[in-house]
């Protein structure tokens, strides 16, 4: 039993032994094939990567008022889509701006900044962006918060804010022309009349403390139809130098894969095909 041990055990060791010195034959035949492939695999990685154009990568920051932030991010999945099928003039007529322009935007992409959910998300959302120009970022941006507002649903939310918003600033207008008015009659009531003057100035302290409540609403309202919008840019694109891609390592690499790859099996094909020529030869000769 032993012996038989010691036999399969030496059997496999001499088995191992020859696929080590086959390996190192059948490298050291077609070592110059090898080598060739190594050398145009690299040259062949790199012309690829130089005529590649430079990515730069960028990215915005913004903080949702009326969606939830992923039905953003949804908006701008369905963006990156069409930009995926070059349908430059579809996502131009939402952004408002030149076809020509988004052909330099290569990927566009939306993250939510707070990964678990909660009912209620205080935290924005962030867009990046992968261009080929970066003097189009400021542009861009421009066309990004424009097609966000120029979704269906926030258009008209927005549309109708603004209306009540501008009722508002009217009504509380009129309301304070009417106090000024009572206000100019009551100093004129106590300039005829310095002899009830006690009375009066009461009524004029109230009526001054309600001109500034008034005014405070009216200056509120205008705030806030200025502001209004559908996103808040807490920050835009900054226009980088360094380009993010492609990537000389990656590229490089992919071309000694797929050269060494092509090398491989062509020395494969030719030492099965070498082998089975002088087996045939030798069957003949027999």
């Amino acid at each position: 039993m032993t012996t038989a041990t010691t036999a399969t055990e030496r059997s496999d060791d001499i088995d191992l032994l020859v696929l080590v010195e086959r390996s190192i034959s059948f490298f050291r035949r077609y070592k110059w094939i090898f080598f060739g492939a190594v050398i145009l695999g690299l040259a062949v990685g790199y012309l690829f990567y130089s005529r590649l154009p430079k990515v730069y990568q960028s990215r915005m920051i913004l903080h949702s008022f009326t969606l939830s932030n992923q039905d953003y991010i949804q908006v701008i999945d369905n963006w990156n889509t069409i930009l995926r099928k070059k349908e430059y003039s579809i996502l131009a007529a939402q952004f408002e701006m030149s076809p020509a322009t988004l052909t330099c935007v290569k990927q566009m992409k939306g993250y939510e900044i707070q990964k678990v959910f909660t009912a209620s998300n205080p935290n924005g959302f962030y867009i990046d962006v992968m261009v080929t120009d970066n003097s189009m970022l400021d542009s861009l941006q421009k066309g990004i918060l424009k097609g966000i507002e120029n979704v269906d649903f926030i258009k008209k939310q927005l549309e109708i804010k603004r209306q009540n918003l501008n009722v508002l600033i009217e009504d509380v207008g009129n309301e304070i022309s009417k106090m000024d008015s009572s206000k100019a009659k009551i100093e004129s009531m106590i300039g005829n009349r310095a002899g009830q003057g006690s009375s009066m100035l009461i009524d004029i302290s109230g009526l001054n403390k309600q001109m500034i409540e008034l005014n405070e609403k009216w200056l509120y309202y205008k705030q806030d139809l200025k502001l209004t919008s559908a996103v808040q840019l807490l920050q835009g694109f900054s226009k980088f130098t360094q380009p993010s891609g492609p990537n000389l390592i990656v590229w490089l690499g992919l071309g000694l894969i797929a050269f060494l790859a092509m090398a491989y099996f062509y020395a494969i094909y030719h030492s099965v095909s070498r082998k089975l020529k002088a087996r045939k030869i030798a069957t003949a000769t027999t």
